[in-house]
C-alpha cells in the first residue's frame, strides 16, 4: 500500500513538473515565432528591394536559416497575435507602418482575431500613404507568413495553437514568401530592383 501511495506521488510530482515544463516551452515558442516571422519579413523586403532607403545586406539576405536555432519542439498559444505583431515590427523597421484592425480611432498593432484566416493588414491610416509597391509586398509578404504559419496549426488556424520547431517554420517561411513575394513581385515591379534584374 506504502509503495502505491509513493508510485502515486511521484507519478503526481513528474505530471506537475512535465506540465510547468510544457507552459515555459509554450512562452519560449511564440518568442522565436515573432523572431522568425519578424526575420523572414524584413529579410524579404530588404533582399527584393522593396525600400530603396535600406541598403541590402547579406546577412539578410533569404538562404532559409534566418532567425533563431533554438532546437526542439516549441509552441505558441497565441499565434494570430504574435505572428502579425512580428509582421508589424518588421515592416516599420522599414518605414513601412502597417495597422490590423481597420479603424483609424484604434488601428492597432497586431491583430485583435485569434483566427488566422480573419487577419489582414492595411495601411497605417496615421502614417503617410505606402507606395503601390510596398502595397503590393504587404499584401504578398502577408500571404506567404499566413500560410506558412497556418501550417504549424494542427487544430486549424481557430484554435491559436502552434507547434514548430525553429527551423520547420524557418523553412515554410523562405518557401512560401518566395512563392508569394519574391517571384510575383519580382515580375510585376521590375523598376524596385534597378532596371529588372534581381540583385
Amino acid at each position: 500500500m506504502a509503495k502505491k501511495i509513493l508510485a502515486s506521488a511521484a507519478g503526481f510530482l513528474l505530471l506537475l513538473t512535465t506540465a510547468h515544463g510544457n507552459v515555459a516551452h509554450a512562452g519560449d515558442g511564440c518568442a522565436v515565432l515573432r523572431e522568425l516571422v519578424r526575420n523572414s519579413v524584413h529579410a524579404s523586403a530588404i533582399e527584393y528591394g522593396v525600400n530603396r532607403r535600406v541598403a541590402v545586406a547579406p546577412s539578410y539576405r533569404r538562404d532559409g536559416a534566418v532567425g533563431s536555432t533554438r532546437a526542439g519542439r516549441l509552441a505558441c498559444a497565441n499565434t494570430a497575435e504574435e505572428a502579425s505583431r512580428a509582421f508589424t515590427e518588421a515592416l516599420g523597421a522599414l518605414n513601412m507602418p502597417v495597422a490590423w484592425n481597420k479603424g483609424p480611432m484604434n488601428p492597432g498593432d497586431y491583430c485583435l482575431s485569434s483566427d488566422l484566416r480573419h487577419c489582414y493588414p492595411s495601411q497605417d491610416p496615421l502614417s503617410p500613404m505606402l507606395s503601390p509597391e510596398q502595397v503590393a509586398f504587404v499584401d504578398g509578404a502577408w500571404k506567404g507568413v499566413r500560410r506558412a504559419v497556418a501550417s504549424h496549426m494542427p487544430f486549424g488556424t481557430a484554435n491559436g495553437l502552434s507547434r514548430f520547431t525553429s527551423g520547420s517554420l524557418d523553412a515554410a517561411l523562405a518557401s512560401n514568401l518566395n512563392a508569394s513575394v519574391d517571384g510575383p513581385l519580382y515580375s510585376s515591379y521590375p523598376t524596385i530592383y534597378g532596371g529588372g534584374a534581381k540583385r
